[in-house]
């Protein structure tokens, strides 16, 4: 089970739901430009892998929102280590957003069934 944040240690929280439809439709063109090519790998070595997609889809916009502008898809990567949680990864303007805005890390949850995937994203103040 992992640790819970200090309710005082989140600076923000977003939660994003995707339909899995706008993922196959994302999928069938390719998903170049909108996912990395280690998120595309992933997904395509499962069996459903729309489904992680939109879920990762999700996890892009969450983290969008709270982060601003200037910030675009492809600087924001779920990645899943061997037998641990997703994580996402920042480079370029979402790093530089990340620490501006005072947090050290974001964090990510993942979900999703049959029709929608879902994500939440918590951004925790620095110091963790």
């Amino acid at each position: 089970m992992s640790e819970r944040p200090p309710e005082d240690d989140v600076l923000a929280s977003v939660v994003e739901i995707v339909e899995i439809e706008e993922a196959e439709r994302l999928l069938a063109a390719g998903g170049e430009g909108l996912f990395s090519d280690g998120e595309l790998r992933y997904a395509r070595e499962r069996v459903d892998p729309a489904r992680r997609l939109a879920a990762r889809l999700a996890a892009k916009r969450a983290a969008l929102r709270l982060l601003g502008g200037g910030v675009v898809e492809r600087e924001i990567e779920v990645v899943r280590g061997s037998y641990g949680p997703p994580v996402l990864r920042l480079s370029g303007a979402a790093g530089e957003r990340l620490r501006a805005l005072g947090a050290s890390q974001a964090l990510v949850s993942l979900t999703h069934e049959r029709s929608h995937a879902a994500a939440l994203v918590l951004l925790l103040r620095g110091g963790r």
